[in-house]
């Protein structure tokens, strides 16, 4: 499944940056938005023609983010980091039209489930590794396919531009048929994979100067 835009996502899959702003050079809440431009989510599920083949491959496929936000405290991640995503299921694009028919009507069946949504609960496993720059964190939060909602813990890498732009990314693997998606099959005969990898690369919009924080003493010298 993929833009060469969930699914983990993905998902989740998009707080996730709020952890860069971990480092001292930002203050208060932050209020970012999603680029949806520029984000990308792919899914990747075992080409079921894999075991003919020497080496296996991935039918890879992507997929549009409609709209995220992602805001938090950095002094207080844990009780003020929020992330919330919605993906359109109905552009899932492998480059296949025949797949992709088989995935949006047939496994998604976007006809009647055409969003993806993904909301937060909770931020664990805060690691900053370099300040307001880099880190990494665990988003957990849920994920609702194909009208059933699921529990998830996402692993995210992020980094913030000093500018803050946020980038977020990372990958989950998880058994989709878990939401109720039936297994896509080629030619209606040989099934895929249950198991799909969802990869993301997520980044937020720069903020917006009247909303945005102001940087911290500690970024300023203490002016």
């Amino acid at each position: 499944m993929k833009k060469r835009s969930s699914l983990r996502w993905i998902m989740s899959l998009a707080a996730f940056g709020i952890a860069l702003a971990c480092g001292p050079a930002w203050a208060g809440m932050m209020h970012l938005k999603v680029d949806t431009v520029k984000s990308e989510i792919v899914a990747s599920v075992l080409d079921p023609l894999s075991h003919l083949r020497d080496l296996p491959s991935n039918a890879d496929g992507s997929f549009d983010i409609i709209t995220g936000e992602i805001e938090g405290d950095p002094d207080n991640l844990a009780s003020t980091g929020h992330v919330k995503l919605v993906i359109n299921a109905t552009t899932y694009n492998s480059g296949n039209s025949m797949r992709d028919r088989n995935v949006i009507g047939s496994a998604l069946e976007t006809g009647q489930y055409p969003g993806i949504h993904f909301e937060s609960t909770g931020i664990e496993d805060v690691q900053v590794v370099a300040p307001g720059a880099t880190g990494n964190l665990t988003v957990i939060g849920n994920l609702t396919i194909h009208g059933t909602t699921r529990q998830m813990r996402i692993p995210v890498s992020v980094s913030m531009t000093p500018d803050g732009i946020l980038t977020a990314t990372g990958e989950v693997t998880f058994d989709y048929t878990d939401f109720g998606v039936k297994v896509p099959r080629l030619a209606f005969l040989i099934p895929t994979s249950k198991q799909v990898t969802v990869k993301y690369r997520v980044l937020t919009t720069a903020p917006d100067t009247a909303a945005s924080p102001t940087p911290s003493a500690a970024a300023t010298g203490g002016q």
